[in-house]
């Protein structure tokens, strides 16, 4: 880490429980929101306006899940915050019916999201390492997850980041402790939660079996790419790659 790099802001919330019984959610994912320091202005702006348009109580945060709950509404949060300026995404998705049967993350929820957790901390280190203009410093803000203990997510990152594991991520670049906050401390969490909610949509199936990809699909100029490709980069899938690649709507996102 070098004092005088320019930083990088790292935003990261979930879609997905962590359980892996019947009842549980399919898929566990993170959506996280890259933005350069001196671009949080024009996010920042773009929240303020969707919490203003979608009359969300002042002092409340905007969440996908309360306050974007129609199509239309759905498409007016991706139109606004996929225009915003230089900002990029990297999700990672864990398909739970993939996860091997004596696999610690089947019985165990911290060893589940911490190892999530780790894949999306690798990308956003090798994106500030790959920045436009140059290697950032990376400040790191996870939503905060109620009733869970986020020192283990700490410790586990603090322990790969001290092995340099892997050793090919530059672990150097992370400014300070990896922090988790609440959404309505910071504009870019509930940023974050937005695009989580797109991909989500896109993800799971209605009533009907009937998909809403639309928005997930609009992101993807904005998801990380490594010599043009976004697959294990920008959008990391742990899983079968059948499934993801079988969805109707995945060729329209030319991964």
């Amino acid at each position: 880490m070098s004092a005088a790099a320019p930083l990088l802001r790292a935003y990261i919330d979930e879609t997905g429980d962590r359980g892996v019984s019947g009842k549980s959610s399919p898929y566990f994912a993170f959506a996280c929101v890259l933005v350069g320091d001196e671009d949080e202005a024009p996010m920042r702006a773009a929240l303020s306006q969707l919490r203003r348009d979608l009359n969300v109580p002042v002092g409340r945060p905007l969440h996908w899940k309360d306050h974007v709950k129609t199509f239309s509404r759905r498409q007016h949060v991706t139109d606004v915050l996929t225009a915003v300026p230089r900002i990029r995404l990297n999700y990672v998705v864990v398909e739970k019916a993939a996860i091997p049967a004596g696999a610690g993350m089947r019985t165990d929820q911290a060893v589940f999201y911490n190892f999530a957790a780790a894949l999306c901390m690798e990308r956003i280190l090798l994106a500030a390492g790959g920045w436009p203009g140059g290697q950032r410093d990376v400040v790191v803000r996870f939503g905060h997850v109620r009733g869970f203990n986020h020192q283990t997510t700490r410790d586990y990152l603090d322990h790969r980041a001290r092995r340099q594991d892997p050793s090919w991520v530059p672990w150097r670049l992370r400014r300070g402790d990896v922090h988790f906050n609440d959404q309505t401390s910071f504009d870019g969490l509930q940023c974050a939660d937005a695009f989580a909610g797109m991909l989500s949509a896109a993800l799971r199936p209605d009533q009907f079996g009937n998909y809403e990809p639309h928005h997930l699909v609009r992101t993807r100029p904005l998801i990380r790419e490594y010599r043009g490709r976004c697959w294990g980069t920008g959008f990391k899938w742990l899983g079968n790659e059948a499934t993801i690649r079988g969805m109707p709507w995945w060729p329209e996102m030319n991964i």
